[in-house]
């Protein structure tokens, strides 16, 4: 039986999935998001029925 890891389609493959990895935890440290949300103020919405 070969072991999973023995093949370079397998380590290509993990590889790929570690770089990824990486890349989604520093995009998230470097990219700050809103936490207030979009809207500056209080806004309504009506809709006008005609």
């Amino acid at each position: 039986m070969k072991l999973p890891l023995s093949s370079k389609r397998s380590k290509a493959i993990l590889g790929i999935g570690l770089i990824a990895i990486g890349i989604g935890a520093i995009s998230k440290k470097v990219i700050n998001y809103p936490t207030g949300g979009c809207m500056n103020g209080t806004q309504e919405l009506t809709l006008n029925k005609t």
